[in-house]
């Protein structure tokens, strides 16, 4: 006979394929934009940070400076980023939106509201309350193992 597995295991399954299916959605949307997730990241992180370095992106990605800069490249040839050397020091280029850019990012944050709101759909606002602070809470242990 086999035994039922604990409800811990049934949990974190069942995160998963919510998971699953939250950036199954958002790689759906993305690419219905054109981008790749790394470009819409990267969209999203320069929009949040004006005039941000390329090292600035490597950092936040976790990736090679040549990676980053292989994303700001293909994002400019897209015309949604425009790179300038920085004012206070000629070693570096500062990146910024274009109006493209701008445009295409206010678009990633109402696909990503509207999937929020799918998540709380039939939720009560004490539920949808609860409901977050119990995924932070759950982040918050599994980001301190």
């Amino acid at each position: 006979m086999t035994e039922k597995p604990a409800r811990e295991y049934e949990l974190a399954r069942l995160i998963l394929r919510l998971s699953n299916q939250i950036v199954q959605n958002r790689d759906r949307h993305v690419r219905a934009l054109g981008l790749t997730t790394a470009q819409a990241d990267s969209l999203q992180f320069f929009l949040a940070h004006p005039d941000a370095a390329i090292l600035d992106l490597k950092h936040h990605l976790g990736v090679t400076h040549q990676t980053a800069r292989g994303i700001v490249q293909r994002m400019e040839e897209k015309g949604l980023l425009q790179a300038r050397r920085s004012q206070a020091d000629g070693r570096y280029q500062c990146i910024r939106t274009t109006e493209k850019g701008e445009a295409l990012g206010q678009q990633l944050i109402r696909n990503g509201t509207r999937t929020g709101s799918r998540l709380l759909h039939n939720m009560n606002q004490e539920q949808q309350d609860t409901f977050y602070a119990l995924l932070q809470a759950a982040l918050n242990n599994v980001e301190q193992t």
